[in-house]
């Protein structure tokens, strides 16, 4: 094979990799578990509102003016002695929220119940293309304003809501395509097809790819704490007051039991430690290749449903399911669908296997 070739048969399969025409159907589930997950992380924001964003909160409107607008921000030095930082450094920051500009008590709370109300029309797929847009403003409107409990749950939130804004994930699944079947229907027109399209195809690679480089990072920097190469690490996660669920005699019973036998211990907290190493290092390689994709997905969303059990960060670990899902392909996530639909006595009544029509394919 000469090199013309080769760089003929690549760009073909970087083309069909990322722009093959795929059904919706997985972006739209991705969308609707989206939405009613960041609508609960919203919500949980009522009880203590005015602490968060409001301009007397945990860190006061004033101080935050000055924190986005002239405290300095110095690059990071390579020179041992600094000598090489810049004289004028950068002042301010380039964060964004709604709550920087509306800080009045009824404002807030106004703000607030829109922002909730625009979530579930977003979860719903209502005007999803104005939706998508407000929900992420309005989730990264709390996580600026509120920068002292900025958590990875909402760093991950933030990720999945910027390429849902722009996916197609409305096209199926969603009140907007209920409302244009309804129009045409109401016209005499026939129902509209929905087509596979190129766009859905990105979309969801970038996702695939964005998430197995997050997951290559958190391996990669578990590889230089310590208690990772001493086997200790998942010790301070299944015994910690704060995140474990010590509430229940269970759980401590399992401990001492775990603890009374050395070579118990070791073996399963060394064991678990290469176990999450192993996936998360492994994930973003294997979940490429069609025998191990399947495999390294379903170990994944128990591993993450074990996060959310054992270290209480149950959004969390729904919101990295969710980002596993996206290796589902539509045909994969209707089969799966219909399975359950039997299992629950809905036989023929769940989706069905797309129609297909002149390249075009019936919700």
């Amino acid at each position: 094979m000469n090199l013309f070739s080769w760089l003929g048969e690549l760009v073909s399969g970087l083309n069909s990799f990322f722009f093959k025409p795929s059904l919706p159907q997985t972006l739209a589930m991705m969308r609707i578990m989206a939405g009613f997950g960041v609508f609960y992380i919203n919500l949980n924001w009522t009880p203590s509102l005015m602490e968060f964003v409001g301009p007397k909160g945990w860190i006061e409107h004033d101080t935050m003016e000055m924190i986005r607008t002239t405290t300095p921000f110095e690059g990071p030095s390579v020179l041992w002695d600094g000598s090489d930082r810049e004289p004028n450094p950068s002042r301010g920051t380039s964060s964004y929220s709604l709550f920087y500009h509306v800080t009045n008590p009824t404002g807030i709370w106004t703000l607030h119940w829109i922002i909730l109300v625009v979530n579930l029309m977003f979860a719903l797929g209502l005007f999803t293309r104005f939706t998508a847009v407000a929900t992420w403003i309005g989730t990264l409107s709390y996580i600026q304003r509120a920068q002292t409990s900025l958590f990875g749950m909402d760093t991950m939130s933030s990720i999945l809501l910027f390429y849902m804004m722009l996916a197609p994930c409305a096209r199926v699944w969603s009140l907007d395509r209920l409302i244009e079947i309804w129009r045409a229907k109401n016209q005499g027109l026939p129902v509209p097809m929905v087509e596979p399209s190129s766009e859905a195809t990105f979309f969801q690679r970038m996702i695939q790819i964005h998430f197995s480089i997050i997951y290559f990072g958190a391996g990669t920097s578990k590889l230089m704490g310590a208690s990772w190469w001493s086997g200790t690490a998942l010790w301070a996660c299944v015994a910690n007051y704060s995140f474990a669920p010590m509430q229940y005699d269970f759980y401590i019973r399992g401990l001492e039991a775990l603890v009374a036998n050395r070579w118990v211990w070791e073996l399963f907290m060394s064991g678990m430690t290469v176990f999450t190493l192993v996936l998360e290092l492994g994930f973003p390689f294997a979940v490429w290749m069609p025998q191990m994709r399947l495999p390294f997905m379903i170990v994944a969303i128990f591993f993450h449903t074990g996060i959310g059990i054992l270290m209480g960060l149950r959004i969390f670990s729904f919101l990295m399911c969710i980002f596993v899902f996206s290796f589902l392909t539509p045909e994969e996530l209707m089969a799966v669908l219909r399975y359950f639909g039997n299992l629950l006595g809905f036989q023929g009544k769940g989706p069905g296997t797309p129609r297909v029509s002149e390249g075009k394919v019936a919700a």
